[in-house]
């Protein structure tokens, strides 16, 4: 019974430390052309956010990108906004672009 409490704290334990210690945050800027009135875009786990308030599920699938074999590609579209981003690129940043589709402007966007 004593190793079966051990072995429960423990897996309890590891589930929490990896759900705080391994989150992901990407910070993403704009490389090309801006969206107005878009201050900030973050990455956290399956979401990427837009200006703390706009929160956009991202959808993971898998593209063939030449010379890098196949890489990720995240999609995602919520509140006016739509997110295509990709990481085809030798320093291992996504790539992208996110559009407002109310405003109709596209933004050249790139996180690492």
């Amino acid at each position: 019974m004593k190793k079966l409490m051990t072995a429960t704290f423990l897996i309890m334990v590891l589930a929490i430390l990896n759900s705080k210690a391994f989150a992901l945050e990407l910070q993403c800027k704009f490389s090309d052309r801006v969206v107005e009135g878009v201050e900030s875009v973050v990455i956290r786990e399956d979401a990427i956010f837009i200006n703390e308030t706009v929160q956009i599920p991202l959808e993971k699938s898998e593209i063939n990108c030449s010379n890098f074999g196949r890489q990720l590609r995240f999609d995602g579209h919520a509140d006016g906004y739509q997110v295509i981003l990709k990481s085809c690129s030798a320093d291992a940043q996504f790539e992208g672009i996110l559009i407002d589709n109310i405003k109709q402007q596209v933004g050249d966007i790139s996180c690492n």
